[in-house]
């Protein structure tokens, strides 16, 4: 049975030691140490390992011991452990009660009397410790270790139509974009198939077999000024005095550059020397993560999209070495100990069971901290709906990692086409199914992309989302609430794509979570209220014209090319949001857009309100 974090009122002051899964591991434990049963993975004993292989022994890994905090001055003594058993200790951080520490798997393995293996997890190649670490009995301060499994384990949630030709343009952005002669400059035409907004080009090819009520060629992509009105920002809120900061992996240092070029084609604010700030990586690992290449897209579609929402904010963008728990969490660490942000917007994730319970910990008490200096954090809930095998993950239903945190804002997808003036045309989760455009067949497997969401199998349902209507089990829902997504209704994003700088079409979770910590940064900023995790005070505005609800919508795009780079009939019908997998809105909360879609005016003034 597995064992889930009691989560009843939310008392920030109390920090969480032990979360989720406790592995069973049979191998005997020395009575002159003790056992640290949240190191391991929970599958560990369930899966096949094989030997690490020899050049992998050498690997370094970067972890953190977990301190108990009213032990904090037997750190030294730990430090001086590590460093007598080969491994390099950094520095204590107190504020999250952990000590980071680098070594070799082998030296791991011998000073924690452990042994790892090589594993396959959800389709990710993965190195843990197949055994429970333990420590001397003299060491009563350690109460766990976090970073142990060596895995790409967190990628971004940027997500862009399978047609990169159709959506991009490799061209100098002075010849996508005229210098407009009003504020609001039209969308780029990257194809002479897209359209500007919902509705204006539709293709007569459509299937006659196909039912459906809104129809449009799929969108060339939003403009900054459409990203606001896809949440109905108030033109006088632009989040002066506001500081957003953003988490991800490596650091690309032209995003700055090519964000002021676009802006400026636009005919909107560049950034003002200084309102951007990058801490790149002190040690970035380039072999791993897919490298910084993979990361960069995903950087400039965070801060264009922040920037887009909230012109005036200052935008904080911190770069880890690599993808693994450690180097991401502690990044988060770092983002709030520094700058005193408002919100901290977070675009990746991972399969929930690629943490170990001391990996939740170490998450945990990061984002209390975040809450007690009135930080509020977002993460996304994921691309792969509910990662059924419907999808493209092999294996049963499964959420997000970060975005399961009970301590975190959940931020889920919409589909939302935009009329020209700005205003919604029609919207649904997002949720898409392929169809064979010639003919309205279901293309297998049927789904393509959505917002993920379900309920957490670590942790225990929330307070705030105990007396949601027809819910039933006892986990953490996900996801909380939600904004834009689709990318076949995305943002236009200027920065590396396909070997040059291109503007691309991108949505996908990455997108609509900085657009929500954008809409709580500019609400923080308008009224002045100061609020720590944001979750409670959200649920609390539901049924409100604060959150604009989601629900089904009878519509679909048209694109001229599919899912398949060389298929055989590319054109293809994405249908919005009729239940491909597991995962559909509805009215109220749902599992796919949360509570809705925070909203205008009433959502800017009114957040921060308890009921």
């Amino acid at each position: 049975m597995r064992s889930r974090v009691p989560l009843g009122i939310f008392a920030l002051g109390a920090v969480l030691v032990s979360t989720g899964v406790i592995a069973t591991h049979s191998t005997p434990i020395d009575p002159n140490r003790v056992a640290l049963p949240g190191s391991v993975p929970s599958w560990s004993d369930d899966r096949t390992g094989t030997p690490v292989a020899a050049a992998d022994r050498e690997l370094d890994i970067r972890f953190s011991v977990i301190i108990d905090e009213k032990r904090a001055d037997d750190v030294r003594e730990v430090a001086r452990w590590l460093t007598q058993n080969g491994l390099e200790p950094g520095d204590y951080r107190a504020s999250a009660g952990i000590l980071p520490a680098t070594g070799t798997v082998d030296a791991v393995s011998a000073a924690f009397a452990t042994s790892f293996q090589a594993y396959e997890v959800g389709g990710t190649g993965a190195i843990a410790p197949r055994s429970v670490l333990s420590v001397p009995s003299e060491l009563p301060a350690v109460v766990g270790v976090s970073g142990l499994i060596q895995a790409d384990t967190f990628r971004p949630t940027l997500s862009s139509p399978r047609s990169d030709a159709e959506r991009s343009l490799a061209q100098a952005p002075s010849a996508a974009f005229a210098a407009p002669a009003a504020p609001r400059a039209a969308a780029p035409v990257v194809s002479p198939d897209c359209a500007t907004y919902w509705g204006e080009k539709l293709s007569d090819r459509w299937p006659t077999g196909l039912d459906i009520e809104k129809r449009s060629n799929s969108l060339c992509g939003y403009t900054p000024a459409q990203l606001r009105d896809v949440q109905q920002v108030p033109a006088d809120v632009t989040g002066a005095g506001a500081t957003i900061a953003i988490v991800a992996a490596y650091d690309d240092l032209d995003v700055e550059a090519n964000t002021n070029t676009y802006f400026t084609a636009q005919g909107e604010q560049p950034f003002a020397p200084g309102q951007y700030v990058s801490h790149s990586p002190s040690n970035p690992d380039p072999t791993r993560c897919g490298g910084p290449s993979s990361w960069t897209e995903e950087q400039h579609l965070d801060v264009q999209a922040v920037h887009a929402m909230a012109p005036d904010a200052r935008v904080i963008y911190w770069g880890s070495d690599d993808c693994t728990t450690t180097s991401m969490f502690t990044r988060i660490l770092d983002a709030v100990e520094n700058g005193d942000p408002d919100v901290i917007s977070l675009s990746f994730g991972a399969l929930e069971e690629l943490d170990t319970a001391d990996d939740r910990t170490l998450l945990n008490r990061v984002l209390v901290e975040a809450a007690a200096r009135n930080i509020s954090v977002f993460s996304s809930a994921g691309n792969d709906g509910d990662y059924s095998d419907f999808g493209d993950h092999a294996g049963g239903a499964e959420v997000t990692s970060p975005a399961s945190s009970p301590y975190i804002t959940a931020v889920g997808g919409t589909s939302t086409g935009l009329n020209q003036d700005g205003s919604l045309a029609v919207e649904a989760g997002w949720e898409t199914q392929t169809r064979f455009a010639r003919n309205g067949a279901i293309i297998p497997p049927g789904f393509v992309f959505g917002s993920g969401g379900g309920e957490s199998v670590v942790y225990d349902r929330p307070s705030w989302q105990l007396d949601l209507p027809g819910q039933t089990g006892t986990g953490r829902l996900l996801p909380d609430v939600a904004s834009l997504a689709d990318p076949n209704t995305g943002f236009t994003v200027y920065g590396p794509h396909a070997g040059s700088t291109q503007y691309v079409s991108h949505g996908g979770t990455s997108l609509a979570t900085p657009m929500v910590a954008s809409m709580v940064a500019l609400a923080k900023a308008k009224t002045g209220v100061e609020v720590g995790l944001a979750t409670p005070f959200l649920y609390s505005l539901a049924g409100t014209d604060a959150l604009r609800d989601v629900t089904p919508a009878s519509a679909a795009t048209w694109s001229p090319n599919g899912t398949e780079k060389d298929a055989l009939y590319p054109e293809t019908i994405f249908v919005w949001d009729t239940k491909p997998q597991s995962l559909q809105s509805a009215r109220g909360w749902d599992n796919v857009t949360g509570l809705g879609v925070p909203t205008g005016s009433s959502f800017i003034e009114n957040f921060g309100q308890l009921k």
